[in-house]
Parts: structure tokens; C-alpha cells; sequence
């Protein structure tokens, strides 16, 4: 895997995720690992990465396989805020939609599947010292090297 296609090819799929409803709102930024201090370009993902299992095969064929943290986070979290609750689940649907429809994050890897954390959404989530209601979910990448 070309890591530094795959994270730009990544990132231009992370930024289609959009929604209309409750609000119009797309992301606007996918950071490589999380930023040093509270996040104001909101809605946005971060990723970061894990490496679950790795196989040797015959010859020189290995199976990869990774698992992505893609957190979503929608909006600043306040109390009883239920609007980025909805806004915060519709963006995990339409962040499901978006990768179903491209399985090979622009043809960079095998296949790769989004799949949520437990639980997914809403969530609070913590970064830089703030909190923020979005999304917790997994994105398991598999290739096979030659």
C-alpha cells in the first residue's frame, strides 16, 4: 500500500460525507492523527491507525490488514444538545453510504470496510482538551502485497 496515496485518496473520500438534514453541512477537514489542541473546523474526521494483523503467504505475498480509528466529530458537545445527536447519526449514515461506494478508497487498497465502535453514535468524544458529539467507528483495510 502507497500510504501517501491512500491517505490523500482517504481524505478526498472523508470530505464527500455530507448531509442535508437537520442541517446542510459537509466535512471539512481529515487530520492524520489528532491535533494538538481543540478542533474549530467543524464537522470533521480524525484518523488514526492500527495494525491488527499481518500474514506471510508463499513467496513474497503478504496479506495486510489495518484498522483505522475514523472519528467524526460533529459539533462542540453541551448539555441536552439533541440536534448534533441527530446531525452527529446522520453523518455516520451517510459516512456508511459513501464507503460502500467505494470499497478500494480509490483503488489503493483490496477492499475496505467501515464498521462502528461500540457503541457508534452519538458519542462524546475528547480532543485537546474539549468535548465534542460525533461518531466512533472503525475502518478495517485489507491488501495483499506481492
Amino acid at each position: 500500500m502507497n500510504l501517501d496515496l491512500f491517505l490523500a485518496r482517504l481524505t478526498a473520500l472523508q470530505q464527500t460525507i455530507a448531509i442535508t438534514t437537520p442541517v446542510v453541512s459537509a466535512v471539512k477537514r481529515s487530520y492524520w492523527g489528532s491535533p494538538a489542541g481543540a478542533v474549530t473546523d467543524l464537522p470533521c474526521i480524525i484518523n488514526a491507525l492500527t495494525e491488527p494483523e499481518r500474514t506471510l503467504g508463499m513467496g513474497a505475498r503478504r496479506e495486510e490488514k489495518y484498522r483505522i480509528n475514523v472519528q467524526l466529530l460533529a459539533a462542540r458537545a453541551t448539555p441536552e444538545d439533541e440536534r448534533s445527536s441527530r446531525i452527529a447519526t446522520n453523518f455516520w449514515f451517510s459516512a456508511k453510504d459513501v464507503f460502500d461506494a467505494n470499497p478500494t478508497v480509490g483503488g489503493t487498497v483490496m477492499y475496505a470496510i467501515l464498521r462502528g465502535a461500540s457503541p457508534t453514535v452519538p458519542v462524546i468524544l475528547q480532543h485537546g482538551g474539549q468535548a465534542y458529539i460525533g461518531f466512533d467507528a472503525f475502518l478495517d483495510v485489507h491488501n495483499i502485497r506481492s
